[in-house]
Protein backbone atom coordinates (compact mmCIF):
# COMPACT_ATOMS: atom_id res chain seq x y z
CA UNK A 1 0.00 0.00 0.00
CA UNK A 2 0.90 3.82 -0.77
CA UNK A 3 -0.21 7.25 -0.88
CA UNK A 4 -0.73 7.08 -4.27
CA UNK A 5 -3.15 4.05 -3.82
CA UNK A 6 -5.06 5.95 -1.49
CA UNK A 7 -5.57 9.19 -3.41
CA UNK A 8 -6.72 6.96 -6.12
CA UNK A 9 -9.33 4.92 -3.22
CA UNK A 10 -10.53 8.71 -2.07
CA UNK A 11 -11.09 10.09 -5.69
CA UNK A 12 -12.81 6.95 -6.67
CA UNK A 13 -15.56 7.42 -3.75
CA UNK A 14 -15.70 11.17 -4.34
CA UNK A 15 -16.40 10.30 -8.25
CA UNK A 16 -18.87 7.48 -7.82
CA UNK A 17 -17.14 6.03 -10.75
CA UNK A 18 -13.69 4.57 -11.96
CA UNK A 19 -14.20 6.45 -15.53
CA UNK A 20 -14.60 9.91 -13.72
CA UNK A 21 -12.00 9.56 -11.37
CA UNK A 22 -9.50 8.38 -13.48
CA UNK A 23 -10.63 12.16 -15.70
CA UNK A 24 -9.86 14.05 -12.35
CA UNK A 25 -6.82 12.27 -11.74
CA UNK A 26 -5.86 12.65 -15.00
CA UNK A 27 -4.73 9.02 -15.52
CA UNK A 28 -5.86 6.53 -17.61
CA UNK A 29 -8.48 4.28 -16.22
CA UNK A 30 -6.88 1.37 -16.77
CA UNK A 31 -3.93 2.15 -14.77
CA UNK A 32 -6.18 3.55 -11.63
CA UNK A 33 -8.15 -0.04 -12.24
CA UNK A 34 -5.02 -1.88 -11.83
CA UNK A 35 -4.06 0.16 -8.70
CA UNK A 36 -6.67 -0.38 -6.65
CA UNK A 37 -6.96 -4.05 -7.34
CA UNK A 38 -3.04 -4.07 -5.69
CA UNK A 39 -4.24 -2.23 -3.04
CA UNK A 40 -7.55 -4.59 -2.26
CA UNK A 41 -4.95 -7.51 -3.10
CA UNK A 42 -2.52 -5.93 -0.09
CA UNK A 43 -5.00 -4.80 2.16
CA UNK A 44 -7.25 -7.94 1.89
CA UNK A 45 -10.52 -6.77 1.43
CA UNK A 46 -12.63 -5.47 -1.25
CA UNK A 47 -12.93 -1.42 -1.07
CA UNK A 48 -15.88 -0.97 -4.09
CA UNK A 49 -19.18 -2.39 -5.27
CA UNK A 50 -18.68 -2.11 -9.35
CA UNK A 51 -21.96 -2.22 -11.27
CA UNK A 52 -23.18 -0.25 -14.72
CA UNK A 53 -24.08 2.66 -12.51
CA UNK A 54 -20.54 3.33 -10.99
CA UNK A 55 -18.90 2.58 -7.59
CA UNK A 56 -19.62 2.09 -4.06
CA UNK A 57 -17.73 1.58 -0.95
CA UNK A 58 -18.43 -1.72 0.91
CA UNK A 59 -18.40 -1.79 4.81
CA UNK A 60 -14.54 -2.38 4.49
CA UNK A 61 -14.15 0.34 1.87
CA UNK A 62 -15.87 2.55 4.42
CA UNK A 63 -13.94 2.08 7.00
CA UNK A 64 -10.60 1.81 5.12
CA UNK A 65 -11.57 5.59 3.31
CA UNK A 66 -11.66 7.36 7.22
CA UNK A 67 -8.32 6.64 7.93
CA UNK A 68 -7.13 6.79 4.25
CA UNK A 69 -8.10 10.79 4.59
CA UNK A 70 -6.87 11.34 7.85
CA UNK A 71 -3.57 10.07 6.80
CA UNK A 72 -3.53 11.96 3.47
CA UNK A 73 -4.46 15.00 5.58
CA UNK A 74 -1.26 15.00 7.40
CA UNK A 75 0.87 13.59 4.71
CA UNK A 76 -0.69 16.87 2.77
CA UNK A 77 0.17 19.26 6.51
CA UNK A 78 3.48 17.86 6.37
CA UNK A 79 4.54 18.87 2.52
CA UNK A 80 3.10 22.17 3.24
CA UNK A 81 4.89 23.08 6.23
CA UNK A 82 8.60 22.05 4.68
CA UNK A 83 7.34 23.84 1.53
CA UNK A 84 9.65 26.84 0.34
CA UNK A 85 8.41 30.11 1.55
CA UNK A 86 5.00 28.47 2.11
CA UNK A 87 2.70 30.59 4.44
CA UNK A 88 0.56 29.12 7.14
CA UNK A 89 -3.34 28.34 6.98
CA UNK A 90 -5.44 28.60 9.73
CA UNK A 91 -9.19 26.97 9.98
CA UNK A 92 -11.69 27.23 11.99
CA UNK A 93 -14.80 25.13 11.64
CA UNK A 94 -17.79 26.27 13.81
CA UNK A 95 -21.82 25.79 14.54
CA UNK A 96 -23.64 29.33 13.98
CA UNK A 97 -22.05 31.82 16.30
CA UNK A 98 -21.61 35.42 15.05
CA UNK A 99 -19.67 36.34 18.70
CA UNK A 100 -16.13 34.19 16.88
CA UNK A 101 -15.60 37.41 14.45
CA UNK A 102 -14.25 39.23 16.74
CA UNK A 103 -11.51 36.94 18.40
CA UNK A 104 -10.79 35.77 14.74
CA UNK A 105 -10.00 39.07 13.42
CA UNK A 106 -7.45 39.37 16.24
CA UNK A 107 -5.89 36.45 15.14
CA UNK A 108 -5.86 37.35 11.90
CA UNK A 109 -3.93 40.93 12.65
CA UNK A 110 -1.58 39.49 15.22
CA UNK A 111 -0.50 36.70 12.50
CA UNK A 112 -1.13 38.16 9.11
CA UNK A 113 2.67 38.08 8.42
CA UNK A 114 2.95 34.76 8.94
CA UNK A 115 -0.06 33.32 7.80
CA UNK A 116 -1.26 33.68 4.43
CA UNK A 117 -4.98 32.22 4.34
CA UNK A 118 -7.62 32.59 7.75
CA UNK A 119 -10.72 30.71 7.14
CA UNK A 120 -13.84 30.92 9.93
CA UNK A 121 -16.19 28.11 8.54
CA UNK A 122 -19.85 27.95 9.71
CA UNK A 123 -20.72 24.42 8.96
CA UNK A 124 -22.93 21.42 10.81
CA UNK A 125 -21.90 19.55 13.35
CA UNK A 126 -20.85 16.64 11.53
CA UNK A 127 -18.67 18.86 9.48
CA UNK A 128 -16.86 19.49 12.19
CA UNK A 129 -15.95 16.74 13.49
CA UNK A 130 -14.96 15.68 9.84
CA UNK A 131 -13.44 18.27 9.64
CA UNK A 132 -10.64 17.51 12.33
CA UNK A 133 -10.67 14.20 11.89
CA UNK A 134 -8.80 14.94 8.53
CA UNK A 135 -6.95 17.60 10.07
CA UNK A 136 -8.33 20.56 7.46
CA UNK A 137 -9.24 22.17 10.94
CA UNK A 138 -7.44 23.22 14.05
CA UNK A 139 -10.30 24.16 16.37
CA UNK A 140 -13.85 22.97 16.24
CA UNK A 141 -16.70 25.14 18.44
CA UNK A 142 -19.70 23.22 19.32
CA UNK A 143 -21.59 22.80 22.76
CA UNK A 144 -22.70 19.84 24.22
CA UNK A 145 -26.21 19.56 26.62
CA UNK A 146 -27.05 16.40 28.32
CA UNK A 147 -28.78 14.64 25.24
CA UNK A 148 -25.92 14.68 23.37
CA UNK A 149 -23.03 14.76 25.51
CA UNK A 150 -22.38 10.75 26.10
CA UNK A 151 -22.93 10.11 22.44
CA UNK A 152 -20.70 13.41 21.15
CA UNK A 153 -17.97 12.31 23.85
CA UNK A 154 -17.94 9.13 22.38
CA UNK A 155 -16.94 10.58 18.84
CA UNK A 156 -14.52 12.77 20.59
CA UNK A 157 -12.59 9.38 22.17
CA UNK A 158 -12.78 7.58 18.98
CA UNK A 159 -11.28 10.15 17.25
CA UNK A 160 -8.33 11.37 19.81
CA UNK A 161 -10.02 14.48 20.24
CA UNK A 162 -10.51 17.01 23.19
CA UNK A 163 -13.18 19.09 24.07
CA UNK A 164 -12.15 21.87 25.83
CA UNK A 165 -15.57 23.54 28.05
CA UNK A 166 -15.30 27.84 27.97
CA UNK A 167 -18.57 28.31 29.59
CA UNK A 168 -22.16 27.36 30.47
CA UNK A 169 -25.31 28.18 29.13
CA UNK A 170 -29.37 27.96 29.12
CA UNK A 171 -31.15 27.34 25.82
CA UNK A 172 -32.23 31.08 24.84
CA UNK A 173 -35.31 31.78 22.62
CA UNK A 174 -34.37 34.39 19.55
CA UNK A 175 -37.74 36.33 18.07
CA UNK A 176 -38.23 40.01 16.70
CA UNK A 177 -38.39 42.63 19.20
CA UNK A 178 -42.25 43.31 18.05
CA UNK A 179 -42.74 39.23 18.28
CA UNK A 180 -46.19 38.92 20.30
CA UNK A 181 -44.10 37.19 23.37
CA UNK A 182 -41.35 39.50 23.67
CA UNK A 183 -42.44 41.43 26.30
CA UNK A 184 -42.34 38.34 28.67
CA UNK A 185 -39.57 37.34 31.15
CA UNK A 186 -39.21 33.88 30.45
CA UNK A 187 -40.83 31.69 27.97
CA UNK A 188 -42.48 28.11 28.90
CA UNK A 189 -42.33 25.14 25.59
CA UNK A 190 -46.11 25.88 26.06
CA UNK A 191 -45.63 29.69 24.90
CA UNK A 192 -44.07 28.64 21.90
CA UNK A 193 -46.16 25.90 20.76
CA UNK A 194 -48.22 28.27 18.44
CA UNK A 195 -45.46 29.03 16.92
CA UNK A 196 -42.88 27.66 13.85
CA UNK A 197 -39.68 27.02 14.69
CA UNK A 198 -36.51 27.85 12.45
CA UNK A 199 -33.41 26.01 12.46
CA UNK A 200 -30.17 25.36 11.21
CA UNK A 201 -30.04 22.59 8.21
CA UNK A 202 -27.87 19.27 9.28
CA UNK A 203 -26.94 15.90 7.36
CA UNK A 204 -29.25 13.19 7.31
CA UNK A 205 -27.75 11.16 10.55
CA UNK A 206 -29.21 8.43 12.23
CA UNK A 207 -28.72 10.50 15.66
CA UNK A 208 -30.24 13.62 16.51
CA UNK A 209 -27.16 14.51 18.77
CA UNK A 210 -25.41 16.45 15.64
CA UNK A 211 -28.29 18.92 15.90
CA UNK A 212 -27.19 22.27 16.56
CA UNK A 213 -30.63 23.24 17.94
CA UNK A 214 -31.22 22.76 21.33
CA UNK A 215 -34.90 22.50 21.30
CA UNK A 216 -36.79 19.31 19.74
CA UNK A 217 -39.10 19.77 17.00
CA UNK A 218 -42.77 19.42 18.54
CA UNK A 219 -45.03 16.78 16.78
CA UNK A 220 -46.66 18.71 14.07
CA UNK A 221 -45.50 21.88 15.00
CA UNK A 222 -44.01 23.92 11.12
CA UNK A 223 -40.72 24.23 10.91
CA UNK A 224 -38.37 26.70 8.97
CA UNK A 225 -34.85 25.43 7.79
CA UNK A 226 -31.82 28.03 6.64
CA UNK A 227 -28.31 27.44 6.06
CA UNK A 228 -26.71 30.58 7.91
CA UNK A 229 -27.18 33.32 10.39
CA UNK A 230 -27.98 35.58 8.32
CA UNK A 231 -31.02 34.02 6.31
CA UNK A 232 -32.32 32.47 9.88
CA UNK A 233 -32.07 36.40 11.43
CA UNK A 234 -34.00 38.06 8.29
CA UNK A 235 -36.61 34.98 8.47
CA UNK A 236 -37.03 36.11 12.22
CA UNK A 237 -37.39 39.88 11.51
CA UNK A 238 -40.25 38.97 8.72
CA UNK A 239 -42.25 36.21 10.83
CA UNK A 240 -43.43 34.79 14.36
CA UNK A 241 -41.12 32.37 13.82
CA UNK A 242 -38.91 31.69 17.06
CA UNK A 243 -35.19 29.95 17.29
CA UNK A 244 -33.14 28.69 20.00
CA UNK A 245 -29.59 29.04 21.26
CA UNK A 246 -27.35 29.99 23.54
CA UNK A 247 -28.35 33.77 23.33
CA UNK A 248 -24.36 34.32 22.98
CA UNK A 249 -25.40 37.02 20.15
CA UNK A 250 -23.12 40.52 19.06
CA UNK A 251 -23.17 42.91 16.54
CA UNK A 252 -26.07 44.52 14.50
CA UNK A 253 -28.14 41.02 15.77
CA UNK A 254 -28.52 42.47 19.27
CA UNK A 255 -30.53 45.37 17.63
CA UNK A 256 -32.85 43.33 15.87
CA UNK A 257 -33.85 40.88 18.36
CA UNK A 258 -34.79 39.68 21.86
CA UNK A 259 -33.49 36.87 23.41
CA UNK A 260 -35.65 35.27 26.13
CA UNK A 261 -34.61 32.13 28.54
CA UNK A 262 -36.55 29.25 28.59
CA UNK A 263 -37.92 27.89 31.49
CA UNK A 264 -36.55 25.07 33.10
CA UNK A 265 -33.99 24.67 30.42
CA UNK A 266 -31.05 22.23 30.35
CA UNK A 267 -27.64 23.79 30.59
CA UNK A 268 -25.19 23.63 27.74
CA UNK A 269 -21.74 23.78 27.97
CA UNK A 270 -20.20 25.49 24.53
CA UNK A 271 -16.53 24.33 23.77
CA UNK A 272 -13.60 24.01 21.62
CA UNK A 273 -12.94 20.72 20.02
CA UNK A 274 -9.08 20.04 18.64
CA UNK A 275 -7.12 16.87 17.64
CA UNK A 276 -4.74 14.95 20.22
CA UNK A 277 -2.24 14.43 17.78
CA UNK A 278 -2.09 18.21 16.60
CA UNK A 279 0.15 20.47 18.79
CA UNK A 280 -2.01 23.48 18.67
CA UNK A 281 -0.17 26.69 17.17
CA UNK A 282 0.44 30.04 18.15
CA UNK A 283 -2.98 31.39 16.77
CA UNK A 284 -5.05 28.29 17.74
CA UNK A 285 -3.85 29.31 21.79
CA UNK A 286 -4.67 33.11 21.17
CA UNK A 287 -7.61 32.34 19.74
CA UNK A 288 -8.93 30.08 22.31
CA UNK A 289 -8.28 32.95 24.41
CA UNK A 290 -9.70 35.00 22.98
CA UNK A 291 -12.94 33.23 22.63
CA UNK A 292 -12.85 32.36 26.13
CA UNK A 293 -12.92 36.35 27.13
CA UNK A 294 -15.52 37.13 24.32
CA UNK A 295 -17.72 34.41 26.01
CA UNK A 296 -17.24 36.23 29.39
CA UNK A 297 -18.12 39.35 27.95
CA UNK A 298 -21.26 37.88 26.01
CA UNK A 299 -22.51 35.96 29.09
CA UNK A 300 -22.52 39.53 31.24
CA UNK A 301 -24.10 41.37 28.47
CA UNK A 302 -26.94 38.80 27.65
CA UNK A 303 -27.60 39.32 31.58
CA UNK A 304 -28.06 42.97 30.90
CA UNK A 305 -30.27 42.29 27.90
CA UNK A 306 -32.67 40.57 29.59
CA UNK A 307 -32.35 42.21 33.13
Amino acid sequence: MNFQQCRYAVAIAKAGSFSQAAKDLFVTQSSLSTAIKELETSLGIRLFHRSKSGVRLTEEGSEFLVSARRILAQVELLENQYQPNKKKDFVIAAQHYDFLSQPFLTVFHQFQQECQSFHLIETTTQKIIESLQSFRSELGILYLTPANKRSLERHFAQEQLTFQPLGNFVTRIFLRKDHPLAEKAQLTIQDLADYPQIRFNQEEYEFSHFEEDPLEIPTEQAVIYANDRGTLLNLLCGSDAYASGLGIVEGFAKDQIVLLPLADSDIHTLGVVYHQQRSLSDMAERFIKEVQIAVNQSTVSIEKING
